[in-house]
């Protein structure tokens, strides 16, 4: 709340820097947080970034809920359909893919398509950054957009369990390559 600590009273934040459960963590405009705050070198200049964003007090912020409180939903929230990711691309800001819907379904509605896109706030990679996808059985929710159209709701693996993040990936990457590093630096067994 005081005005003059942070130049411009402004400071970027990055969404994995915000402290949440939540399937894609995000802030609610005007929500009142606390945070730390580091200097980051981003195209060779020096800038401010806000690190371990949480609610006043240091609680996590969860705004999932309130955001999925407000969509139309087809079946109901908590009613999971199958399918196949046929592919998701993780552009930066906004990534997308589609869904093919399993035959057999019976809709609340009539006019469900067999695909549905699906956008980076619903990938639920654990609180991580989706990477790419293709052909992926899934698990998900509908939902229906104010202007009709319907899009998948909280992807994620088939049972339930959320997607690998390319943060996940990444660090399996890491640690197959020292692995790799360790083996080949394994002392050579002694036979006796």
């Amino acid at each position: 709340d005081e005005e003059g600590v942070i130049p411009n009273d402004k400071v970027f934040i990055l969404w994995k820097n915000i402290v949440s459960s939540d399937r894609y963590p995000s802030l609610s405009k005007d929500m009142k947080v606390q945070f730390n705050i580091q200097i980051v070198e981003k195209n060779g200049e020096r800038d401010l970034q806000a690190m371990a964003v949480a609610n006043v007090g240091g609680s996590p912020i969860m705004v999932q809920d309130e955001v999925d409180s407000k969509k139309s939903f087809v079946g109901g929230q908590n009613l999971r359909y199958t399918g196949t990711l046929k592919f998701f691309i993780p552009k930066q800001g906004w990534g997308y893919g589609y869904i093919k819907i399993d035959p057999g379904y019976q809709y609340d509605r009539d006019d469900v398509p067999q695909e549905i896109r699906v956008e980076t706030t619903e990938m639920n990679c654990g609180g991580g950054n989706p990477q790419y996808f293709e052909d992926l059985p899934v698990e998900f929710g509908i939902w229906v957009t104010t202007r009709g159209a319907f899009k998948a709701y909280n992807v994620t693996a088939r049972g339930g369990m959320a997607l690998p993040s390319s943060e996940s990936a990444a660090a399996q990457t890491t640690a197959q390559a020292e692995g790799a590093l360790t083996v080949a630096a394994a002392p050579p067994e002694v036979n006796a």
